[in-house]
């Protein structure tokens, strides 16, 4: 056997060859993060070895710096391992006491990782190009959604400033309240607006004359500063706000469109297309993992159990120690199966009877989302449609 331990990197990679009895065959050696580079690992791999079977090649799940040359190495017919950076650490740190650190140490510890665990791992199995296709465009729309959150809460913080009695009375991310605020981003801007123009821009409910003539009162006695700058910050934080809704507009009606193809996951109570495509995409091969245990604590949603002589910890929380969108998708899941005003369903039962227990809501919709974690497992595994009966 001969093992590879690969420490990536954005433009370098360092690599490590040993066999199976730990002795070093071809010592520490850097290769870039090219063709070149992929070619001339190649070729040390060729010149050290008799059979494709005999390779394992271990390297961590770092960004994205690992996916070109895994991909590469796996169109060459080798095993590629991809680990979790979280378990080479700990590998790394129980071979001695010092904390030293280099990317030759790392690409050891991923060896070594690899030499003594390779019979318990699945070795990386490309994933179809429309899972791939549903990972990275959920994977952008949450980005997205993260920066349109920020932007909102900075659009708040310049009003509190510039304007905050329009905070008090009205939403200012309504569609209506961009455009007015845009138009007129400061009060002074509103005092020789004559009311009508105002009650033209308004689309809310109830007497319009009288919020036109509220918000021309508020602007006379506003103690908001008038200043140039504002008047520029406010304007640039509106356009970002409709920039970036358009943008996930376009990006929800993508994955809803393509979301058509997988009824099954659909089917699950809670599973809306955004949830399921989050699902989807970050799962990937479900063949990856051995049972329906091993899928539910790649959610991080594994409770941490620690116990040391006569004591064990009664109150445990989840490891978050997983995919951190999954666990999201699951949450979203979970609290729409049983709290939204959907049709009765088994979660939503098994929730309502965890809250008579006195059972915390966020603790009834953990043990939900165990429940909900499982039921896709299956759906995945046997291709199938969710059976509220079982």
């Amino acid at each position: 056997m001969i093992f590879i331990g690969i420490d990536v990197a954005s433009e370098k990679h360092d690599i490590i060859i040993i066999d199976d009895y730990g002795e070093i065959i071809k010592d520490h050696f850097t290769i870039s993060n090219d063709m070149v580079g992929f070619k001339k690992l190649h070729t040390e791999i060729k010149s050290c070895m008799k059979s494709l079977k005999d390779i394992h090649i271990g390297m961590e799940e770092t960004g994205i710096y690992h996916e070109n040359l895994r991909d590469f190495l796996i169109s060459k017919g080798y095993s590629v391992y991809t680990i979790n950076p979280l378990l080479t650490s700990y590998s790394r740190k129980s071979t001695s006491p010092r904390l030293t650190k280099t990317d030759k140490i790392d690409s050891t510890a991923i060896c070594r990782y690899i030499m003594n665990n390779y019979r318990s791992l699945h070795s990386y199995t490309p994933s179809l190009y429309y899972i791939d296709e549903l990972k990275q465009i959920t994977r952008n729309y949450h980005s997205k959604k993260q920066v349109l959150s920020k932007s909102k809460s900075e659009l708040k913080r310049l009003l509190h400033v510039s304007f905050p009695e329009f905070l008090q009375h009205f939403n200012p991310f309504s569609n209506w309240s961009l455009e007015l605020l845009y138009e007129y981003p400061v009060p002074s801007k509103l005092n020789g607006v004559h009311i009508n123009t105002i009650i033209s821009k308004l689309r809310t409910k109830g007497d319009r004359y009288h919020q036109a003539r509220l918000i021309k009162e508020l602007a006379k006695d506003s103690i908001g500063k008038c200043q140039f700058t504002q008047i520029f910050l406010v304007r640039s934080i509106i356009e970002d706000i409709s920039h970036y809704q358009g943008q996930i507009s376009s990006l929800r009606n993508t994955i809803a469109d393509k979301m058509k193809l997988f009824p099954k996951i659909l089917s699950v109570p809670g599973i809306g297309p955004i949830n399921g495509a989050t699902i989807l995409g970050e799962t990937g091969d479900i063949n990856r993992f051995g049972n329906k245990h091993e899928y539910f604590a790649y959610y991080g949603m594994d409770p941490v159990i620690y116990e040391s002589g006569k004591f064990k910890n009664k109150k445990s929380r989840i490891s978050k120690r997983g995919n951190k969108n999954l666990r999201t998708a699951a949450f979203s899941t979970s609290r729409i199966a049983c709290v939204g005003k959907g049709q009765e369903n088994k979660f939503k039962i098994k929730y309502l009877k965890l809250r008579q227990a006195n059972k915390h809501h966020n603790s009834a919709i953990c043990a939900v989302s165990k429940n909900i974690i499982h039921s896709i497992y299956s759906i995945l595994k046997d291709n199938k449609f969710f059976d509220n009966n079982k």
